[in-house]
């Protein structure tokens, strides 16, 4: 007892430690990558965002110079220069409003009479542009440093400009993006406003976007700090994430286990009392006068489990060490039911699926011995089939062709089942003496439209009358594929075409409905 507690802790020690681990790293994996997903996310966003608010505020600028325009003259007398004034002061973007002519000559301001010639590059621009105006970044005499300019001009060549300090332009985009990601915004190949000067950390991406309008580029830069910190703030978070996802794997590796434990246990239970039922499959004869044939096939529906696949019973049997257990059971209610219905079983053999690796059991003759002592009606009428799922060792080739030789002198048939699945070859069907070669069901699935396999069948089947061997087509659904076993000599064939497995008293009705007289 002490020992079991000992290995079973290290165990538990083990378990919780990797689901630990493994929850963790889950954890850590979705949060960074979710994070640097959603940042960049965000940072599309937020630069579409900042491209809005700049592209409204240039909106609201020109729609301030129009105005402006509308009302203004070639003159720069005492109610042109009060309008101008006026318009600067209740601008909450342009420090100071000017008025140009056709000639590109700054004439009058908000600050008084002037004469300012505007660059060519700047005028051959407003020329050139489809609205008639553009923007620059040009240092100011009013400001005395770089300064944002906008220019206007109608269709006869009078024109405004606006000057503000590049900062009233940009607190649009501080608004934002500020203070999580750096910025720069250039006009043409100047900058215009940038904070990317105080950046602290690498940059994990950026992104790009333009005001072609405008001749404005805004880049926006993600940086690395914003990332760590936003990783930083999640980790209460991460840790409940942890917890739950933890808690979640355990309990659900300790339902499992109890799932596989609680069917092994009803398994094992099952087995030791009898209490699984055989379903029998008739094996039909295509023969005039023939008799028909069953295979015993397990069928288990567990109250906790519900209706157990046969493929599982058999693995677990076999894990659990029960699987010489299981046939002996299939075959003692095999014998049974020969004893309850010995007229209507009178000519009809039944076939019962075996391991072969309990055929190389010393006991596994001597115990077929006492069953049949006990149920003489199986002598003559019980079959044995046997799959060849693993190829056999020079010491398991001639042990199994003496146990084969022992059964058979008992009066047991032997078949191969699944035939072309396993290992069983050509080469195998003349070292082993059975009496029937079972045909698997893939083989008759492609043997209308394969002609390949058309072939393979033909030569098995050519080599089986050679040895004397009966053979039965598996897998039979359709027609079709019964015609074509027809076609190639079988006169024996099982599948859903003529009837699926039933309990022993349906399939009793059944002999009685479809056997020959």
């Amino acid at each position: 007892m002490f020992k079991n507690i000992i290995e079973v802790v290290p165990s538990r020690k083990r378990v919780t430690f990797f689901y630990g681990f493994f929850s963790l790293f889950i954890i850590l994996f979705a949060f960074t990558l979710g994070l640097y997903l959603s940042l960049l996310n965000d940072l599309d966003a937020r630069t579409e965002a900042a491209k809005k608010a700049l592209s409204d505020r240039m909106d609201n600028i020109f729609t301030e110079l129009k105005q402006v325009a509308e009302d203004s003259r070639l003159s720069c007398e005492k109610p042109d220069l009060k309008r101008l004034r006026r318009a600067t002061f209740y601008s909450p973007t342009l420090k100071e409003i000017g008025l140009f002519n056709s000639n590109f000559v700054v004439y009058c301001s908000s600050l008084g009479p002037t004469k300012i010639t505007i660059y060519d590059s700047i005028a051959s621009r407003i020329t050139n542009s489809e609205g008639r105006k553009t923007v620059s970044l040009v240092k100011s005499n009013t400001l005395s440093e770089s300064t944002f300019f906008a220019f206007y001009q109608r269709m006869d060549g009078l024109g405004v400009n606006g000057l503000a300090p590049p900062e009233s332009i940009a607190v649009s985009v501080d608004q934002v993006l500020l203070p999580d990601y750096f910025y720069e915004l250039m006009i043409g190949k100047q900058v215009f406003s940038s904070n990317r000067e105080g950046m602290d950390s690498n940059v994990i991406a950026k992104q790009e976007v333009s005001l072609a309008d405008w001749s404005m580029t805004l880049t926006v830069f993600f940086p690395a700090s914003l990332y760590w910190q936003s990783l930083c703030s999640l980790w209460p978070f991460m840790l409940l994430s942890w917890g739950g996802l933890f808690a979640a794997f355990y309990i659900g590796h300790l339902v499992l286990i109890y799932y596989r434990r609680s069917l092994r246990h009803c398994i094992k239970r099952a087995i030791k009392k009898n209490a699984m039922e055989v379903y029998f499959q008739p094996v039909v004869s295509l023969k005039d006068g023939g008799f028909h044939e069953m295979e015993a096939l397990i069928r288990w529906r567990s109250f906790r489990h519900g209706q157990v696949s046969p493929l599982v019973i058999v693995d677990m049997a076999d894990r659990l060490g029960l699987i010489d257990d299981l046939t002996w059971m299939v075959v003692r209610k095999v014998g049974e039911f020969y004893r309850e219905y010995p007229e209507q079983l009178k000519h009809i053999k039944i076939s019962v699926n075996v391991d072969r690796h309990s055929l190389l059991k010393e006991c596994f003759a001597l115990n077929l011995s006492h069953i049949l002592d006990e149920y003489p009606e199986l002598k003559g009428r019980l079959g044995l089939e046997v799959t060849e799922t693993s190829a056999l060792d020079s010491a398991e080739l001639p042990l199994m062709v003496s146990r084969f030789e022992h059964i058979k002198a008992m009066g047991i048939g032997l078949s191969v089942d699944d035939f072309g699945t396993g290992y069983a070859g050509l080469d195998f069907l003349r070292r082993f003496p059975y009496d029937t070669l079972k045909l698997d069901q893939i083989f008759i699935a492609s043997l209308k439209d394969d002609q390949f396999t058309r072939q393979i069948l033909t030569s098995v089947t050519k080599l089986a009358k050679e040895l004397n061997m009966e053979l039965v087509a598996e897998g039979v659904e359709r027609e079709d594929q019964l015609n074509a076993v027809r076609e190639l000599g079988v006169d024996r064939v099982q599948g859903y075409y003529f009837c699926r497995p039933l309990p022993k008293d349906q399939v009793i009705t059944w002999l009685e409905e479809n056997t020959t007289k």
